[in-house]
């Protein structure tokens, strides 16, 4: 289990402003913490919570939500 939270917590630095956690069925998951300022800006693909198969899929949202608040924030 060490292994795992090691891992958590580098993609939790890898990504502030999101809680990682696996769920019982193995799947990756990653909420938002915080608050989102603009709410109306996440029907433009922004969401509070993303999941994936593992590890590297969630990265891969996470940059992905990345890349769009960045857009947001002009």
């Amino acid at each position: 289990m060490a292994g795992w939270d090691k891992r958590i917590a580098q993609v939790e630095a890898d990504f502030p402003g999101w809680h990682i956690w696996q769920s019982n069925a193995g799947r990756w998951w990653a909420t938002r913490t915080g608050l989102v300022l603009r709410r109306e800006d996440l029907g433009t693909g922004r969401v509070m919570t993303v999941d994936a198969d593992d590890e590297s899929g969630l990265r891969d949202q996470l940059t992905v939500q990345a890349r769009l608040d960045r857009q947001v924030a002009g």
